[in-house]
């Protein structure tokens, strides 16, 4: 398995490392975790930190690894995407410091060989019609793997260092940061 290093200050530029490719996003110390376990485990006991939009994650809850499935690059629909969850630098894996935030990232590409087992973003529309049950999931780039990923099925790695600076006080986003 192939492991890249990557050391950023503007999280926009992390996007051309993603474009065509299908990942599953953690820290980096979580990824010391996987790494240590030989698998990316599924979190559908919520033994794992959740953030707020994982609680009724149609993948979590069916006891499925949650990936981004970013081969179609279609640009509205990774805005959407982006929109709907940062994963550029999610706001629950930030560190704030008087200066900085920063984000110790961890991207684990999925070897094209396990792309055939794949459950489309479509499934939580299916899995509605069935049950009447709304669970969300990302339009068009969500994507799942049932049960767990064995890191054999990891082709490669890319681990990110994100330093900005921190926000100024009298903005918006300065005001919650600082709160």
């Amino acid at each position: 398995m192939k492991i890249e290093r990557l050391k950023i200050d503007k999280r926009d530029s992390l996007l051309s490392h993603l474009i065509g490719q299908v990942f599953h996003l953690t820290t980096q110390a979580s990824y010391e975790k996987i790494r240590r376990s030989g698998k990316i485990s599924n979190n559908q006991s919520g033994c794992y930190p959740i953030n707020t939009g994982s609680q009724k994650s149609y993948g979590r809850l069916n006891g499925c690894i949650c990936l981004f499935d970013l081969r179609n690059n279609n640009s509205e629909i990774i805005q959407n995407t982006l929109d709907c969850y940062y994963f550029l630098g999610p706001s629950w894996f930030s560190k704030h410091g008087r200066k900085y935030t920063t984000w110790d990232l961890a991207y684990l590409f999925l070897d094209s060989q396990y792309y055939n087992r794949l459950i489309p973003s479509s499934r939580v529309h299916d899995h509605y019609k069935e049950t009447g049950q709304y669970l969300q999931a990302i339009p068009n780039s969500e994507a799942w793997i049932d049960g767990e990923i064995p890191l054999p099925w990891i082709d490669s790695v890319l681990l990110v260092n994100i330093k900005e600076p921190a926000p100024d006080r009298n903005t918006f986003t300065g005001m919650n940061y600082w709160a």
